[in-house]
């Protein structure tokens, strides 16, 4: 039994010795290959980035024309024959349907009040062509209503008809079209507009009509400066401030192309407007803009140094791969070991 214990000892000792040395072969033992292919090939996490959408720009393209106040006698007049020729026709009706209910009178009398009634018929639809051939067939006062009460207007003061002619104009209706005496004042809204039949041989272009409130330096003889919005021209989009970014001295943004997938466009500062700067071309309202991480988006599309604007070579655009990480000195160290052992 004294034995015993000088053995135990012993095995209790050796015990312990091959414990270690398996905890130190496992902790000096080289990681897997795949698990190094693993940490390498590990990509970052995704960018946080904020998109903006883009709306149509309120700040559509100008146009400039000339105005001018015309004198309304002529149409006073027209309409003043237009009434006549109503009245004249409206008795000629009345007496042919008079004459041919009775039995009294000859055949001569009916003839009579028959032709007098096609020539007085005749006479009022020509001053009616005749207006809608001057003042254009989208005129507001073709109907004997809304002329009585555009007369009435005009023969107070208060109403005056302008022609406008936009010389750098070839098709459409322009938008928001107002009118500014040469005198200086405020700007005057033409409401309604519509295309006048014929244009102007002194000023090639499409050319209208319109009516408008009369005040001073626009009243009948006037000449007017008139502003509208281009129709032919398309809007364009707002690129906000935030959504720029500069690369190679060149001015870009990001669109996204997908669910977090982005690509870069070259963005036009010729036109600043308030909230960043006016593009025509290359983007549609709805696109979505990153207007916080671009940035960080540029950064991870470059290579390390492609950034440098100074390169007396010129730029080189950013390359989509990205380099892998350099191997860890441990690594390095455990296979130039193993090669020695080799």
């Amino acid at each position: 039994m004294q034995e015993d214990g000088p053995l135990k000892a012993a095995t209790l000792a050796r015990l312990a010795i091959v414990i270690g040395t398996v905890f130190l072969v496992g902790c000096n033992a080289p990681h897997s290959e795949e698990a190094e292919k693993d940490n390498d090939a590990a990509d970052p996490p995704p960018p946080v980035v904020v998109t903006a959408t883009l709306a149509a720009s309120k700040d559509a393209e100008k146009v400039d024309g000339v105005a001018t106040v015309l004198n309304p006698d002529p149409l006073l007049q027209l309409d003043a024959d237009i009434r006549s020729a109503m009245v004249s026709a409206d008795f000629s009706r009345g007496q042919l349907a008079r004459f041919r209910t009775s039995t009294l009178l000859s055949k001569q009398m009916l003839a009579n009040a028959v032709k007098q009634e096609g020539v007085d018929a005749s006479h009022l639809k020509l001053l009616q062509a005749r207006l809608q051939q001057t003042w254009g067939d989208e005129a507001p006062f073709l109907s004997v209503d809304a002329r009585q009460k555009l007369m009435a207007e005009i023969s107070a003061g208060t109403r005056a008809i302008v022609r406008f002619d936009f010389p750098g104009l070839t098709g459409g209706k322009p938008n928001n079209v107002r009118v500014m005496a040469l005198s200086g004042g405020t700007e005057t809204n033409v409401d309604p507009i519509w295309v006048a039949p014929s244009g102007n041989l002194a000023m090639p272009g499409v050319s209208f009509f319109g009516l408008i409130p009369a005040g001073p330096g626009l009243r009948a003889g006037d000449r007017a400066r008139v502003v509208a919005d281009n129709p032919q021209q398309d809007p364009g989009v707002v690129i906000p401030n935030a959504a720029i970014v500069v690369y190679a001295s060149r001015s870009w943004c990001y669109v996204e192309s997908g669910p977090h997938k982005y690509e870069r466009k070259l963005v036009s500062l010729e036109a600043p407007v308030e909230d960043g700067f006016l593009v025509r071309s290359g983007f549609a309202p709805g696109d979505h803009v990153v207007v916080r991480g671009a940035s960080t988006l540029l950064a991870r599309e470059a290579e390390p140094g492609s950034l440098d604007d100074d390169d007396d070579d010129g730029p080189s655009e950013p390359q989509s791969a990205k380099p892998k990480p350099a191997a860890s000195a441990s690594a390095s160290n455990r296979a130039t070991a193993r090669n020695d052992t080799d």
